[in-house]
């Protein structure tokens, strides 16, 4: 346990070391009923969730909120959340895949930009697909909308079209929000584009509330939970992106409606079909994972666990009630499924990769 304890959110206690990475303790108390029967791999067991992130944020939410509720069927004593922030969530999985202990207790949590990486065989990916085991995500990470600070007064997608050098604020190369903004600029022929990464999701707000950076993407979820008030500051919101399943705005009844879709101004077919892969390869939503390699036993126990927990009652209304964003778990083998049938022209590959890469944008279309 911590020396110093810092924050309390969610029922976990937040602390930070000295060190780069950020560690957060959860000693979770398991209620009496959950004893009952034989004793389970993970039983009295310390875990450990290794986030492909920087601590805040929506994705945290997603993520304590899951492990909350999976301590009711693995029975584990106490949780350890372990944040490694950078690449997109692709420094998490090499160490899950090549550093972490095989015994089972190590399970990763990213956005699904990892598949992406992976897929498109990113720079600094020390992973391939096949070395996971897809163990789910609460939901398949909502709608996201990109707003646009007050000062530049942009309101449509005809204002956002005929600004030159748009500067976005976002995380990293490879990080899902990140290729958000890329595909958009990409779809919307946007000039003279700009990127300033090394962003938190807090510090993004910041950032576009001082104009340290004019534009970024975001999901409209967090936005209603942490940002309310830019609505009414003045903020635009020219564009979204509908999620995986389809929903946009209108999932989100105190958010602006009638904004038109990045699918509705996709005016080729090679934008269309980067939207699909893109959809494929970053469904969305803070997922879990495990290595392949860890014991036959944790690997079943685990996903019993999960199949549990998105189909909990419980699970459900906390989530909505945290993150302002209905639960709609996407499973294990729902991410088997999307990335099986993801699009695999080379022609659509390589552009996203070079969308995903930094730099300008391609000019391809």
């Amino acid at each position: 346990m911590p020396e110093k304890l810092e924050l309390f959110m969610n029922g976990y206690w937040f602390s930070r070391s000295s060190l780069i990475v950020s560690c957060l303790v959860a000693v979770l108390t398991l209620l009496p009923g959950d004893r009952a029967g034989a004793a389970g791999y993970y039983e009295g067991k310390t875990i450990k969730i290794v986030e492909g992130r920087r601590p805040g944020g929506t994705g945290t939410l997603r993520t304590t909120t899951t492990v909350k509720h999976l301590k009711k069927y693995l029975r584990f004593s106490a949780a350890v959340f372990q944040y490694m922030p950078g690449g997109g969530g692709r420094g998490g999985v090499n160490y899950v895949v090549n550093s972490a202990n095989r015994d089972g207790l190590v399970i990763g949590n990213s956005s699904s930009g990892i598949f992406a990486a992976a897929i498109l065989g990113t720079r600094g990916v020390r992973y391939k697909l096949d070395d996971l085991v897809i163990l789910g995500a609460g939901s398949p990470g909502g709608a996201t909308t990109l707003s646009v600070r007050p000062g530049l007064k942009i309101r449509t997608v005809e204002q956002l079209k005929a600004y030159e050098g748009l500067r976005f604020a976002n995380r990293s190369v490879g990080h899902s929000m990140y290729m958000r903004d890329r595909l958009t600029a990409y779809v919307l022929e946007l000039k003279k584009t700009k990127w300033i990464l090394g962003y938190s999701a807090a510090e993004i707000r910041v950032a576009l509330e001082r104009g340290e950076g004019d534009a970024s993407f975001g999901g409209i979820a967090g936005l209603l939970r942490d940002s309310p008030q830019w609505i009414e500051e003045g903020f635009g919101f020219p564009i979204v992106l509908p999620d995986v399943k389809g929903q946009g705005a209108e999932a989100y009844p105190k958010f602006p409606q009638g904004i038109p879709t990045v699918q509705q101004h996709a005016d080729t077919k090679l934008k269309k079909d980067l939207i699909r892969l893109h959809h494929a390869t970053t469904p969305g939503g803070s997922l879990f994972y495990v290595y392949k390699g860890i014991p036959a036993a944790a690997r079943k126990e685990l996903k019993a666990a999960f199949d549990k927990v998105w189909k909990d009652p419980e699970f459900h209304a906390e989530y909505h009630r945290v993150t302002r964003q209905k639960a709609d778990p996407l499973t294990g083998d729902d991410y088997t499924l999307l990335l099986k049938n993801r699009p695999r022209d080379p022609e659509v590959i390589n552009l996203y990769k070079k969308l995903g890469a930094g730099g300008p944008l391609p000019t391809d279309r």
